[in-house]
C-alpha cells in the first residue's frame, strides 16, 4: 500500500480539530496547503480553523478556494453558508446550504441532509425568507 501523505495530514488535522487543538490543525492545514496546493481538503480544513479561531473571512475564502477546486465539496458549501450566516449575510447563507443540501441527496448523505433541512428551516423562520 502506497503511502499518501495528504491522507496523513487529514488524519492529524481531524485530530486536533477534536482536540480544539486549532492553532496546530491549522498549522498542518498550511503545510498540507505547501505540499499539493491542488488538495481541496487543505482549503476545506484551513477554513474550519479559520472559523474556530474567529477569523471569518479567511475562513470564506478558504471555502471558496475548496470550491473553486472542487465544485461538489458539499461540506465546503455548508460550512460557507453557516460562516456566511455569522456575517449577517442570511439570503447568500440559505442558498450555499441548499445547494449542499442538493449535492448531500446526490451524496445520499442522510445525516447531513437531515443537518441542511433544520438549518434552512431555522434559517427561513428567523429571518422571514
Amino acid at each position: 500500500m502506497e503511502y499518501d501523505i495528504k491522507k496523513e495530514y487529514c488524519k492529524i488535522i481531524q485530530n486536533k480539530i477534536n482536540m480544539n487543538e486549532f492553532d496546530t490543525a491549522l498549522d498542518n492545514a498550511e503545510k498540507l496547503i505547501a505540499h499539493s496546493p491542488e488538495y481541496s481538503e487543505g482549503y476545506y480544513y484551513r477554513g474550519l480553523c479559520h472559523f474556530a479561531l474567529g477569523n471569518l473571512e479567511e475562513s470564506i475564502n478558504n471555502y471558496e478556494k475548496c470550491i473553486e477546486l472542487d465544485h461538489e465539496f458539499a461540506k465546503a458549501y455548508y460550512n460557507l453558508g453557516v460562516t456566511t450566516y455569522y456575517l449577517n449575510k442570511h439570503k447568500s447563507a440559505l442558498n450555499y446550504i441548499e445547494y449542499a443540501n442538493k449535492l448531500f441527496l446526490k451524496e445520499n448523505n442522510k445525516e447531513a441532509h437531515a443537518k441542511c433541512l433544520d438549518s434552512i428551516e431555522y434559517i427561513k423562520e428567523e429571518h422571514g425568507l
